[in-house]
């Protein structure tokens, strides 16, 4: 009996991931303390959160298997049922965490905004446009102490308390990163941010993409309809696009009509003179670029 419940649990859990395809994209490199800065716009719709994290990747580490150990995470998310609000949190070992929702007097899903997070061995403060909004003191933050890798994803959850209800048929959906930047903490040494305690170490304006800063995520987890994929992540026009996508769809189909035809080219040729916002099926080639390739390569494959 013990053994038919795992068995249950774990295809339960990977048919889950399996429904779906999301986008995630994350650091080569692991940071300790700074500021984490995102220009973004998230994706619309239940069910999608869509994020900007640092977390430590235990699994990547000498892992004994003990994660509550472990965890370490700074997020600042956001659900595409709301309209009208972020969400701030601190994932601690035990685990446990501490979470806040503030209002914002925008609906960000609709233009792109500055998000960032200052977190040093003292505090954690979460901004919006530069300002201040809410902050974290030691006593709660004391120990996330181990090296974050900088995050930002695109999925659909399961817990609809928490994100509505997620419904298939709103696929494709996308949210939209205009540029990271990454400050050193240097305690009384820098030049930006609280009492200038942050230096610029490096920022990505998101031109391409850049193999040495970034890799695109491969896994799924728990509580997550999708399994991330890197054709979800796409490079365009400046800006870093995530997608959440069906698990079978037809490369070129951007109207998602299960046809290969001229209607698609019409619609392509608007996405690469950026007329019309880029979806990831018009990536004919898969070389994360959006351009006149795509088109000659579908219109060869229509005619033939």
């Amino acid at each position: 009996m013990k053994y038919s419940f795992l068995i249950l649990f774990y295809l339960s859990t990977y048919l889950n991931a399996q429904q779906c395809l999301g986008g995630e994209l994350r650091t080569v490199d692991s940071y300790t303390y700074g500021r984490f800065e995102i220009r973004m716009k998230p994706a619309i719709g239940d069910g999608n959160v869509s994020s900007f994290f640092s977390y430590h990747d235990f699994w990547g580490t000498s892992y004994d298997g003990s994660w509550q150990t472990y965890i370490n995470e700074i997020d600042i998310e956001f659900t595409g049922n709301l309209d009208s609000s972020i969400q701030f949190t601190t994932h601690h070992p035990g685990p446990w965490s501490l979470t806040e929702i503030y209002d914002l007097n925008f609906n960000p899903h609709l233009e792109y905004h500055e998000y960032a997070f200052e977190w040093t061995p003292e505090y954690v403060k979460w901004f919006v446009d530069g300002i201040e909004v809410y902050s974290q003191n030691q006593d709660i933050i004391g120990d996330l102490i181990h090296p974050h890798k900088i995050m930002m994803n695109l999925w659909s959850a399961i817990y609809e308390d928490w994100v509505g209800e997620w419904n298939p048929n709103t696929m494709p959906v996308s949210s939209f990163y205009d540029y990271v930047k990454y400050y050193q903490y240097t305690l009384n040494e820098g030049n930006y941010g609280t009492d200038n305690n942050f230096t610029l170490l490096w920022e990505d304006d998101f031109n391409e993409m850049n193999t040495e800063r970034w890799e695109e995520a491969t896994h799924g987890f728990d509580g997550n309809y999708c399994q991330f994929d890197p054709v979800n992540v796409l490079f365009h026009n400046g800006e870093m696009i995530l997608f959440l996508t069906q698990t079978d769809y037809l490369l070129g189909d951007v109207n998602a009509d299960n046809i290969l035809n001229v209607l698609d080219v019409v619609d392509i040729v608007s996405m690469v003179l950026s007329f019309t916002t880029p979806v990831n099926t018009a990536d004919y080639n898969q070389d994360n670029m959006l351009n006149v390739l795509d088109l000659i390569f579908i219109i060869e494959d229509i005619i033939n």
